[in-house]
């Protein structure tokens, strides 16, 4: 093997290996907004949930009157 080969051999690693990191990176990115987003629906949930709940509770004081 010559000199020129091991260098160019090298620099289609490094390519290689920047390539593989940055796919790593964006599957992590992504599962990472994932999460955000099912947090996001949850919390709109419980705060839905809230607003029902005092909702009901003034429907029921303004029948009452």
């Amino acid at each position: 093997m010559l000199a020129g080969d091991m260098t160019k051999s090298d620099t289609i690693n490094t390519e290689n290996g920047s390539e593989m990191k940055q796919e790593a990176e964006g599957r992590q990115l992504s599962r990472m907004a994932k999460v955000h987003d099912f947090l996001d629906m949850s919390h709109g949930s419980q705060n839905l949930r809230a607003t029902q709940k005092e909702s009901r509770a003034h429907n029921n004081q303004m029948t009452a009157v």
